[in-house]
């Protein structure tokens, strides 16, 4: 059976029941975010208030024997009566996708033949970045295991995430304070969930009795991360403010910013705006260009604003001037001097 792992989290928080009464946990996928949630509360989620003495936990994380595996599930535990492995050595399910050796075809069987008669007084938490389904320990843990898919979320579909944690903090979003976070987020094709908890529970506390949360919120809270001068940046840019793009640009040279990655902020907002105006020039309405882009219909609307201070051919030539002052500053070219030439002749 599977769970959400942020439903999993929150149980596990809260000392709740899962949904299937089970002792092996599969916690799978790409973000580290939830697989090393689920980990930090196993322990006091299996071992309630047992003392940290008590508690027998056993980690396997490099270099693991599959027997020595074996010995330690079916070891009574002495103390509490209850057992924790958390089993995280990715090399015993990895495998080569082109050829599978007849060792490792062996050794997952194994794996998969112990985990399938695990004793009731053990809790095994599985954490893995990958494993592939077709193999004999995945189809196991299918029918027997609660299996969380930690999978990474992409940047364009993080408003249910972003709802449901404002939720769990108490508090609900505004109708356009949404769409800032992702603008904050624009430069990035995944969403840093870790990052994004830890300025939520400060947006929270910010927000403290007012349980509605305003775009003027999310921008004081989220104005100190290092993304958000590629925000303000392409702000100024879309809104054609000539003079708050220079002054920014003067105050990140002050900082010691290096301007590739300013660059790079830039040229995902040009071409984000010239795909904007070629889907509108062929008679897609806001909507359309909304699913066509993948992105939060109140974006699309705020830049379909936007791109009317533009023509294409000055968006065009803007890209092109940046993506050479990028070749530039690998030769030594000149960095900030030059892209505040092209800010001027764009926006100017």
């Amino acid at each position: 059976m599977e769970i959400k792992p942020e439903d999993l989290i929150l149980r596990l928080k809260l000392h709740k029941p899962l949904p299937q009464p089970t002792n092996i946990i599969l916690a799978v996928g790409t973000e580290g975010y939830y697989r090393t949630e689920i980990t930090k509360y196993m322990a006091d989620y299996v071992y309630g208030d047992t003392p940290d003495e008590d508690r027998e936990i056993t980690y396997f994380e490099k270099d693991t024997n599959v027997k020595e595996l074996e010995a330690v599930i079916n070891t009574y535990p002495f103390f509490s009566g209850t057992s924790l492995i958390i089993l995280r050595d990715e090399k015993l399910w990895k495998v080569d996708k082109d050829k599978v050796s007849e060792a490792k075809k062996k050794q997952i069987e194994e794996l998969a033949r112990i985990m399938s008669d695990v004793p009731d007084y053990c809790t095994i938490l599985i954490v893995a970045e990958s494993m592939d389904k077709r193999m004999k320990l995945y189809k196991t843990l299918k029918d027997i295991a609660l299996i969380a898919p930690c999978d990474s979320i992409k940047v364009r579909d993080i408003a249910p995430w972003l709802n449901a944690q404002a939720q769990s903090l108490g508090g609900r979003f505004e109708y356009d304070a949404i769409p800032a976070i992702m603008d904050y987020l624009a430069a990035a094709e995944e969403a840093p969930l870790a990052l994004l908890t830890q300025e939520m529970e400060k947006l929270a506390v910010y927000a403290g009795e007012r349980k509605t949360w305003t775009k003027q919120d999310v921008e004081t809270i989220f104005s100190a991360l290092p993304e958000a001068a590629f925000y303000a940046l392409n702000n100024f840019i879309a809104d054609k403010n000539l003079v708050e793009a220079l002054n920014l640009l003067a105050d990140e040279k002050k900082k010691g910013k290096h301007i590739l990655m300013l660059c790079g902020g830039v040229q995902a907002q040009l071409r984000k705006m010239l795909r904007i105006k070629e889907l509108a020039k062929q008679g897609y309405d806001q909507k359309a260009i909304a699913a066509e882009l993948k992105l939060h219909p109140y974006v699309v609307k705020m830049s379909m604003q936007q791109c009317k201070n533009y023509t294409e051919e000055a968006l065009l030539k803007a890209l092109m001037d940046v993506g050479e002052l990028n070749k530039g500053l690998r030769k030594g070219g000149r960095d900030f001097p030059r892209f505040e030439e092209i800010l001027v002749e764009l926006m100017g």
